[in-house]
Protein backbone atom coordinates (compact mmCIF):
# COMPACT_ATOMS: atom_id res chain seq x y z
CA UNK A 1 0.00 0.00 0.00
CA UNK A 2 2.89 2.37 0.79
CA UNK A 3 4.34 1.70 -2.68
CA UNK A 4 1.05 2.55 -4.37
CA UNK A 5 0.61 5.80 -2.44
CA UNK A 6 4.18 6.75 -3.33
CA UNK A 7 3.60 5.98 -7.02
CA UNK A 8 0.44 8.07 -7.20
CA UNK A 9 2.05 11.00 -5.38
CA UNK A 10 5.14 11.09 -7.61
CA UNK A 11 3.35 10.80 -10.95
CA UNK A 12 0.54 13.21 -10.06
CA UNK A 13 2.90 15.76 -8.52
CA UNK A 14 5.28 15.68 -11.48
CA UNK A 15 2.39 15.74 -13.99
CA UNK A 16 2.84 16.23 -17.69
CA UNK A 17 3.72 19.93 -17.80
CA UNK A 18 7.46 19.40 -17.24
CA UNK A 19 7.49 17.47 -20.50
CA UNK A 20 5.79 20.32 -22.29
CA UNK A 21 8.28 22.81 -20.84
CA UNK A 22 11.09 21.03 -22.70
CA UNK A 23 9.22 21.10 -26.00
CA UNK A 24 8.99 24.40 -27.85
CA UNK A 25 5.46 24.73 -29.19
CA UNK A 26 4.65 27.28 -31.82
CA UNK A 27 2.10 29.95 -30.78
CA UNK A 28 -0.41 28.88 -33.42
CA UNK A 29 -0.07 25.27 -32.36
CA UNK A 30 -0.45 26.25 -28.70
CA UNK A 31 -3.72 28.03 -29.41
CA UNK A 32 -4.98 25.03 -31.34
CA UNK A 33 -4.06 22.67 -28.53
CA UNK A 34 -5.92 24.88 -26.06
CA UNK A 35 -8.97 24.62 -28.28
CA UNK A 36 -8.59 20.85 -28.37
CA UNK A 37 -8.49 20.71 -24.57
CA UNK A 38 -11.66 22.78 -24.34
CA UNK A 39 -13.34 20.54 -26.90
CA UNK A 40 -12.41 17.39 -25.00
CA UNK A 41 -13.75 18.86 -21.77
CA UNK A 42 -17.12 19.62 -23.31
CA UNK A 43 -17.56 16.29 -25.07
CA UNK A 44 -17.43 12.70 -23.92
CA UNK A 45 -14.03 11.11 -23.74
CA UNK A 46 -13.14 9.86 -27.21
CA UNK A 47 -11.56 6.53 -27.99
CA UNK A 48 -8.14 7.08 -29.52
CA UNK A 49 -7.82 3.35 -30.25
CA UNK A 50 -10.73 3.53 -32.72
CA UNK A 51 -9.25 4.42 -36.13
CA UNK A 52 -11.97 6.90 -37.05
CA UNK A 53 -13.27 8.46 -33.82
CA UNK A 54 -10.64 11.15 -33.17
CA UNK A 55 -9.32 11.28 -36.70
CA UNK A 56 -10.83 14.63 -37.70
CA UNK A 57 -9.53 16.37 -34.58
CA UNK A 58 -5.98 15.14 -35.17
CA UNK A 59 -6.09 15.99 -38.89
CA UNK A 60 -7.25 19.52 -38.07
CA UNK A 61 -4.45 19.76 -35.54
CA UNK A 62 -1.88 18.87 -38.21
CA UNK A 63 -3.41 21.34 -40.67
CA UNK A 64 -3.03 24.11 -38.10
CA UNK A 65 0.76 23.67 -38.11
CA UNK A 66 2.84 25.08 -40.95
CA UNK A 67 5.74 22.74 -41.72
CA UNK A 68 8.76 24.57 -43.07
CA UNK A 69 12.54 24.47 -42.79
CA UNK A 70 15.21 21.89 -43.44
CA UNK A 71 13.73 18.59 -44.55
CA UNK A 72 15.72 16.38 -42.12
CA UNK A 73 14.46 18.28 -39.07
CA UNK A 74 10.88 17.82 -40.27
CA UNK A 75 11.23 14.31 -41.66
CA UNK A 76 8.78 12.72 -39.22
CA UNK A 77 6.25 15.54 -39.64
CA UNK A 78 6.37 15.13 -43.42
CA UNK A 79 6.25 11.34 -43.13
CA UNK A 80 3.19 11.50 -40.88
CA UNK A 81 1.37 13.80 -43.26
CA UNK A 82 2.23 11.61 -46.24
CA UNK A 83 1.01 8.49 -44.40
CA UNK A 84 -2.26 10.18 -43.37
CA UNK A 85 -2.80 11.36 -46.95
CA UNK A 86 -2.33 7.75 -48.08
CA UNK A 87 -5.01 6.53 -45.67
CA UNK A 88 -3.14 5.68 -42.47
CA UNK A 89 -5.17 6.62 -39.37
CA UNK A 90 -3.56 9.47 -37.37
CA UNK A 91 -4.89 7.76 -34.22
CA UNK A 92 -2.65 4.79 -34.92
CA UNK A 93 0.35 7.02 -35.49
CA UNK A 94 -0.21 8.91 -32.25
CA UNK A 95 -0.50 5.66 -30.29
CA UNK A 96 2.76 4.41 -31.81
CA UNK A 97 4.46 7.51 -30.44
CA UNK A 98 2.72 7.26 -27.06
CA UNK A 99 3.41 3.57 -26.43
CA UNK A 100 7.18 4.14 -25.86
CA UNK A 101 6.22 6.88 -23.40
CA UNK A 102 4.16 4.35 -21.45
CA UNK A 103 7.09 1.94 -21.52
CA UNK A 104 9.31 4.71 -20.11
CA UNK A 105 6.82 5.32 -17.30
CA UNK A 106 6.77 1.61 -16.48
CA UNK A 107 10.58 1.45 -16.53
CA UNK A 108 10.74 4.48 -14.23
CA UNK A 109 8.29 2.94 -11.80
CA UNK A 110 10.28 -0.29 -11.59
CA UNK A 111 13.84 1.06 -11.73
CA UNK A 112 13.44 4.19 -9.61
CA UNK A 113 10.30 3.72 -7.51
CA UNK A 114 10.51 -0.05 -7.03
CA UNK A 115 7.08 -1.20 -8.16
CA UNK A 116 6.84 -4.95 -8.74
CA UNK A 117 3.80 -5.45 -10.95
CA UNK A 118 3.62 -7.86 -13.87
CA UNK A 119 6.54 -6.94 -16.09
CA UNK A 120 6.62 -4.29 -18.79
CA UNK A 121 4.08 -5.35 -21.41
CA UNK A 122 1.06 -6.04 -19.20
CA UNK A 123 0.73 -2.54 -17.64
CA UNK A 124 1.51 -0.92 -21.00
CA UNK A 125 -1.23 -2.90 -22.74
CA UNK A 126 -3.65 -2.25 -19.90
CA UNK A 127 -3.15 1.51 -20.26
CA UNK A 128 -4.17 1.24 -23.93
CA UNK A 129 -7.17 -0.89 -22.90
CA UNK A 130 -8.24 1.85 -20.46
CA UNK A 131 -7.86 4.33 -23.30
CA UNK A 132 -10.33 2.24 -25.30
CA UNK A 133 -12.92 1.71 -22.53
CA UNK A 134 -12.54 4.86 -20.49
CA UNK A 135 -11.24 4.92 -16.94
CA UNK A 136 -14.29 4.11 -14.82
CA UNK A 137 -15.80 1.58 -17.22
CA UNK A 138 -12.43 -0.11 -17.60
CA UNK A 139 -11.95 -0.42 -13.84
CA UNK A 140 -15.44 -1.90 -13.39
CA UNK A 141 -14.94 -4.40 -16.20
CA UNK A 142 -11.46 -5.35 -14.99
CA UNK A 143 -12.67 -5.86 -11.42
CA UNK A 144 -15.47 -8.08 -12.67
CA UNK A 145 -13.09 -10.19 -14.78
CA UNK A 146 -10.63 -10.62 -11.89
CA UNK A 147 -13.48 -11.60 -9.56
CA UNK A 148 -14.83 -14.08 -12.13
CA UNK A 149 -11.36 -15.57 -12.58
CA UNK A 150 -10.85 -15.97 -8.83
CA UNK A 151 -14.25 -17.57 -8.25
CA UNK A 152 -13.79 -19.76 -11.33
CA UNK A 153 -10.46 -21.03 -10.03
CA UNK A 154 -12.10 -22.01 -6.76
CA UNK A 155 -14.96 -23.72 -8.63
CA UNK A 156 -12.68 -25.90 -10.81
CA UNK A 157 -10.04 -26.56 -8.20
CA UNK A 158 -11.09 -30.18 -7.71
CA UNK A 159 -11.40 -31.04 -11.40
CA UNK A 160 -8.76 -33.69 -12.16
CA UNK A 161 -7.34 -32.47 -15.46
CA UNK A 162 -3.87 -31.19 -16.44
CA UNK A 163 -2.95 -27.52 -16.00
CA UNK A 164 -3.54 -26.28 -19.56
CA UNK A 165 -7.02 -27.85 -20.00
CA UNK A 166 -7.92 -26.50 -16.57
CA UNK A 167 -6.76 -23.04 -17.60
CA UNK A 168 -8.83 -23.34 -20.78
CA UNK A 169 -11.89 -24.19 -18.65
CA UNK A 170 -11.16 -21.17 -16.47
CA UNK A 171 -10.96 -18.86 -19.49
CA UNK A 172 -14.24 -20.35 -20.72
CA UNK A 173 -15.86 -19.46 -17.40
CA UNK A 174 -14.46 -15.94 -17.53
CA UNK A 175 -15.65 -15.45 -21.12
CA UNK A 176 -19.15 -16.67 -20.29
CA UNK A 177 -19.24 -14.39 -17.25
CA UNK A 178 -18.27 -11.36 -19.34
CA UNK A 179 -20.84 -12.36 -21.96
CA UNK A 180 -23.51 -12.47 -19.28
CA UNK A 181 -22.45 -9.06 -17.97
CA UNK A 182 -22.62 -7.50 -21.44
CA UNK A 183 -26.06 -9.01 -22.07
CA UNK A 184 -27.35 -7.70 -18.76
CA UNK A 185 -25.63 -4.28 -18.88
CA UNK A 186 -28.61 -2.38 -20.43
CA UNK A 187 -30.95 -3.86 -17.80
CA UNK A 188 -28.75 -2.90 -14.83
CA UNK A 189 -27.98 0.62 -16.01
CA UNK A 190 -24.49 -0.01 -17.41
CA UNK A 191 -25.16 0.84 -21.05
CA UNK A 192 -21.56 2.01 -21.54
CA UNK A 193 -20.37 -1.58 -21.11
CA UNK A 194 -22.36 -2.70 -24.13
CA UNK A 195 -20.17 -0.52 -26.39
CA UNK A 196 -16.86 -2.01 -25.21
CA UNK A 197 -14.98 -3.84 -27.96
CA UNK A 198 -13.30 -7.23 -27.79
CA UNK A 199 -9.79 -5.74 -27.74
CA UNK A 200 -9.81 -4.34 -24.15
CA UNK A 201 -11.72 -7.39 -22.88
CA UNK A 202 -8.99 -9.70 -24.18
CA UNK A 203 -6.33 -7.57 -22.51
CA UNK A 204 -8.19 -7.67 -19.21
CA UNK A 205 -8.49 -11.44 -19.53
CA UNK A 206 -4.73 -11.54 -20.12
CA UNK A 207 -4.22 -9.82 -16.77
CA UNK A 208 -6.64 -12.28 -15.17
CA UNK A 209 -4.58 -15.19 -16.49
CA UNK A 210 -1.40 -13.63 -15.10
CA UNK A 211 -3.20 -13.04 -11.81
CA UNK A 212 -4.21 -16.69 -11.57
CA UNK A 213 -0.69 -17.87 -12.39
CA UNK A 214 0.66 -15.64 -9.62
CA UNK A 215 -1.81 -17.21 -7.19
CA UNK A 216 -0.61 -20.69 -8.15
CA UNK A 217 3.13 -19.98 -8.11
CA UNK A 218 3.12 -17.62 -5.10
CA UNK A 219 0.12 -16.85 -2.89
CA UNK A 220 -3.12 -14.87 -3.01
CA UNK A 221 -1.79 -11.88 -1.04
CA UNK A 222 1.26 -11.47 -3.27
CA UNK A 223 -0.85 -11.91 -6.42
CA UNK A 224 -3.33 -9.27 -5.27
CA UNK A 225 -0.55 -6.84 -4.40
CA UNK A 226 1.17 -7.25 -7.77
CA UNK A 227 -2.16 -6.95 -9.59
CA UNK A 228 -3.08 -3.78 -7.71
CA UNK A 229 0.30 -2.21 -8.44
CA UNK A 230 -0.04 -3.13 -12.12
CA UNK A 231 -3.53 -1.64 -12.38
CA UNK A 232 -2.53 1.59 -10.59
CA UNK A 233 0.48 1.99 -12.86
CA UNK A 234 -1.59 1.26 -15.98
CA UNK A 235 -4.25 3.75 -14.90
CA UNK A 236 -1.68 6.50 -14.34
CA UNK A 237 -0.15 5.77 -17.76
CA UNK A 238 -3.65 5.90 -19.27
CA UNK A 239 -4.25 9.35 -17.76
CA UNK A 240 -0.96 10.56 -19.27
CA UNK A 241 -1.52 9.25 -22.81
CA UNK A 242 -5.16 10.37 -22.87
CA UNK A 243 -4.10 13.95 -22.16
CA UNK A 244 -4.76 16.11 -25.28
CA UNK A 245 -1.59 18.14 -24.63
CA UNK A 246 0.59 15.04 -24.75
CA UNK A 247 -1.16 13.82 -27.91
CA UNK A 248 -0.69 17.22 -29.55
CA UNK A 249 3.00 17.40 -28.66
CA UNK A 250 3.87 14.00 -30.13
CA UNK A 251 1.84 14.75 -33.26
CA UNK A 252 3.09 18.29 -33.91
CA UNK A 253 6.67 17.74 -32.70
CA UNK A 254 7.39 14.04 -33.29
CA UNK A 255 11.16 14.50 -33.74
CA UNK A 256 11.47 16.18 -30.33
CA UNK A 257 9.16 13.59 -28.72
CA UNK A 258 11.19 10.65 -30.05
CA UNK A 259 14.50 12.08 -28.84
CA UNK A 260 13.01 13.12 -25.50
CA UNK A 261 11.56 9.69 -24.75
CA UNK A 262 14.82 7.98 -25.69
CA UNK A 263 16.73 10.40 -23.45
CA UNK A 264 14.38 9.60 -20.57
CA UNK A 265 15.01 5.88 -21.09
CA UNK A 266 18.78 6.42 -21.01
CA UNK A 267 18.53 8.54 -17.85
CA UNK A 268 16.45 5.86 -16.14
CA UNK A 269 19.05 3.28 -17.11
CA UNK A 270 21.77 5.39 -15.47
CA UNK A 271 20.03 5.29 -12.10
CA UNK A 272 21.87 2.86 -9.82
CA UNK A 273 20.78 3.99 -6.38
CA UNK A 274 18.22 2.65 -3.96
CA UNK A 275 14.67 2.55 -5.17
CA UNK A 276 12.29 5.00 -3.51
CA UNK A 277 10.24 2.18 -2.03
CA UNK A 278 13.41 0.75 -0.48
CA UNK A 279 14.36 4.16 0.93
CA UNK A 280 10.90 4.45 2.47
CA UNK A 281 10.97 0.89 3.77
CA UNK A 282 14.40 1.28 5.40
CA UNK A 283 14.04 5.00 6.23
CA UNK A 284 14.96 4.46 9.88
CA UNK A 285 18.25 2.79 8.93
CA UNK A 286 19.01 5.36 6.21
CA UNK A 287 18.44 8.27 8.60
CA UNK A 288 21.06 6.98 11.07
Amino acid sequence: MEKIVLIMYLFLSLGVRPILAVVKVEPASLATVSGVVAEVKTEKEADLTAPKEEQNRLINLMKSQKVSGWWVTNSLKLGIRKAVADGVSPNTLVLLFLFPLVAALVAFSRQVIGVNGFGMIVPALLSVAFLSTGGLVGLVLLAFILLAATLGRVAIKRIKVPYLPKLAILLWLVSMSVLGLLLMSPMIGLERLSTVGIFPIMLFVLLAETFIEAQITRNLTTAMGMTLETVVLAFIAYKVISNPWIQAVVLLHPEVAVILILSIDLLIGKYKGLRLSEIWRFRKLVSR
